[in-house]
């Protein structure tokens, strides 16, 4: 037996176990514009990087332990906005003395290079997304000045999301 659907209604299933039917039911207009609320809400805090920004701020608050954590949130923010503008140094998670112990962590046994494996596994240790493929291998003075470039850029990307060119 052919059902018929109401244009612009939307269906969903509706599981009833233990027979592992289902049963159409009609979403109601209130539910149909909370879930587009819900959805415009969503594609907002993805499109604008929110979560990964609070995210940012949060661990930037909890390394510097601030003893008034709302004046250094808001010198954060300002450098995050001079940085954007071009005026201004990154204020980056880990500064250079971090990456380059974190390097070294990778290089125990001091050959001052690394393989493409190791700085995969460094990029993820960090949080940093892989852009470009590694060669074999890489002096560490090149993974710090690549680890510190991808850095600055992934900042720059997280506070320039949402902004219009």
């Amino acid at each position: 037996m052919e059902e018929e659907y109401e244009p612009g209604v939307i269906y969903v299933c509706k599981c009833v176990c233990p027979e592992s039917s289902s049963e159409r039911v009609a979403i109601s207009a209130h539910k149909k514009r909370i879930l587009g609320i819900v959805s415009e809400t969503e594609n907002y805090l993805r499109e604008r990087r929110i979560p990964q920004l609070i995210r940012f701020l949060i661990s930037k608050i909890l390394a510097q332990e601030s003893d008034k954590p709302l004046l250094y949130l808001e010198k954060l923010l300002d450098d995050c906005m001079l940085f954007r503008a071009g005026v201004g140094t990154a204020p980056v998670l880990y500064e250079n003395r971090h990456l380059e112990a974190v390097i070294k962590s990778f290089d125990p046994g001091q050959r001052g290079w690394l393989t493409a494996g190791q700085i995969r596994r460094l990029y993820a240790t960090l949080g940093l997304a892989i852009k470009d493929e590694f060669n074999e291998s890489m002096p560490c003075e090149t993974v710090l000045k690549n680890v510190t470039e991808a850095q600055e850029n992934e900042l720059f990307d997280l506070i320039s999301a949402g902004v219009d060119d």
